[in-house]
């Protein structure tokens, strides 16, 4: 400690040794070449720093700045022995020189350390080859975009931060009217009407603090201005792209004025079929009405007269049944049947033509309807011995009164066209089927002839003599109505001598 502390109390004393120039025996060349080299040294080794921090200074993004000031340092203290070489020929600093020394070996692994520690990110960089090779991949890439932009049937146009177009494709050259050099360059409000000038800053800078792709102009019309001074409407949307340059925003805009006109004619063209659609359904409206009118007038009107020939054809039949011919009574007979058949066909007429009157839907439990329908068909059940079964029936907004019609002569009709000798069996089932329910009815009657399965559902159609089978014909045309006043479909599928199936459709409950 105390040598330590004598170096540094005689750092300067010259007083130990003799100049160099009297140690050995130096003739002046050698001396000379010595000194001269050393200077030559030092000089060089204190002019690369400078070079080395004017390069620093000049490049602001030169990567390893701290190697390159440890290099300035490294180079500058290993100057400094060289001048401190030179100096001790005439001053025998040798502790200076011996501490500067120290100082240069200080630096020279301080700089070693620290080049092993940055040697692989070196080893990482890119060769000049391949900096060249990425250039030309972004130069092919650029191009690329370009063409792609070239070729894109919308106009798009890439705007900075300042709302500075920067780039047009041919599209835009086209729609707008501009040429390329005039548009590039140019404020983007250059392409829009000027009543837009004062809020599209706005929209702009709230685009680039929050920058998202989004379609401009949803729930309103939005307008472009041509170079002629002409507006046409366009739709927009805004996409970010991020840069070297920093945030661009990319627009793609198009022409829409061909799509304007043609929504414009379709809906013209609605107008036109609504105002026409509403005119013939209040004339339909208004002819049903006179039809129903008409029906029930004429069907009122019938009665009377009917009344009044069944009234004296009864009176004949009482006073003078027996003391006519056998022709007379037969006669009589059958003015009575027809006349009660004319009862039952006006009176089927009527309910025919008041199907649908009930103008509001109301919820119906279908299972409560079946039961409503056994009660009032109990006799004919019991006297049939039938027997009628029912699965678990759904809730419908519907007509009550229809919809009870509509069971009960499919029920009617399983139990009357039943075979002789057994007892009918009627099942009703449903099931979900896409929105609808699907209602079935099947029973073990005597079955349809395929040929006839359509034409059972026209009003006024019978399949068997009256004789057989009492009716007007009249119940299927009735059944049909009221599926279809629900928005349902009625059809049937049958085998004779095994049984038919009635299917219907009614959508569930709204």
């Amino acid at each position: 400690m105390n040598q330590v502390v004598e170096f540094f109390a005689g750092l300067l004393d010259t007083s130990d040794w003799p100049p160099r120039w009297h140690c050995g025996k130096w003739t002046e060349f050698h001396g000379w070449l010595y000194i001269i080299s050393d200077l030559l040294v030092w000089s060089a080794y204190f002019a690369i720093p400078f070079f080395i921090i004017r390069y620093i200074s000049r490049k602001h993004d030169a990567r390893f700045i701290r190697l390159y000031f440890l290099f300035a340092g490294f180079i500058l203290a290993c100057g400094a022995t060289h001048f401190l070489d030179v100096i001790t020929f005439w001053f025998p600093v040798y502790r200076l020189s011996a501490l500067v020394r120290a100082i240069t070996a200080i630096f020279s692994w301080i700089t070693v350390f620290y080049l092993i520690k940055v040697l692989p990110v070196a080893f990482s960089l890119r060769s000049s080859h391949e900096l060249e090779e990425e250039v030309e991949q972004r130069k092919k890439a650029e191009e690329k975009f370009r063409n792609f932009l070239e070729r894109m049937p919308d106009s798009i146009i890439v705007v900075n931060e300042a709302g500075i177009i920067q780039l047009v494709n041919a599209q835009t050259v086209k729609m707008f009217g501009y040429f390329r050099e005039e548009m590039v360059g140019n404020r983007i409000e250059l392409l829009m009407p000027r009543r837009y000038e004062k809020m599209h800053p706005f929209r702009r800078f709230r685009f680039y603090d929050t920058p998202q792709a989004t379609q401009v102009a949803e729930g309103f019309e939005l307008f472009a201005l041509r170079k002629d001074g002409r507006e046409f409407p366009v739709e927009m949307s805004l996409s970010p792209m991020e840069t070297d340059e920093g945030l661009m925003l990319t627009a793609s805009i198009r022409d829409v004025s061909e799509k304007k006109q043609l929504e414009k004619v379709i809906r013209d063209t609605n107008i036109t079929l609504e105002r026409k659609v509403r005119q013939r359904t209040e004339e339909l409206e208004r002819k049903n009405k006179e039809l129903e009118q008409f029906a029930y007038v004429a069907s009122h009107d019938m009665q009377e007269p009917l009344r009044t020939t069944s009234s004296f054809v009864a009176l004949l039949r009482k006073q003078y049944k027996g003391k006519l011919d056998e022709n007379a009574d037969k006669y009589l007979d059958y003015i009575v049947q027809s006349s009660d058949r004319m009862k039952v066909l006006i009176k089927d007429l009527l309910d025919y033509s008041r199907l649908g009157r009930e103008k509001e839907k109301r919820q119906v439990d279908c299972n409560s309807i079946v039961e409503q329908v056994r009660a009032d068909l109990n006799r004919v059940i019991r006297e049939s011995k039938a027997e009628v079964k029912a699965g678990n029936l759904p809730l419908l907004d519907g007509f009550p009164t229809e919809l009870k019609l509509l069971f009960q002569n499919l029920v009617s009709n399983s139990i009357k066209f039943r075979r002789p000798g057994e007892p009918p069996v009627v099942e009703i089932n449903s099931q979900k089927n896409n929105g609808t329910w699907e209602f079935s009815i099947s029973d073990n009657g005597i079955g349809i002839e395929a040929q006839y399965l359509d034409r059972i559902f026209v009003i006024f159609q019978r399949l068997h003599n009256r004789t057989d089978y009492e009716g007007s014909g009249i119940g299927l045309a009735h059944c049909k109505k009221i599926v279809e006043l629900h928005g349902g479909r009625i059809w049937v599928k049958s085998e004779p001598g095994v049984g038919s199936t009635f299917f219907f459709t009614i959508s569930e409950m709204q």
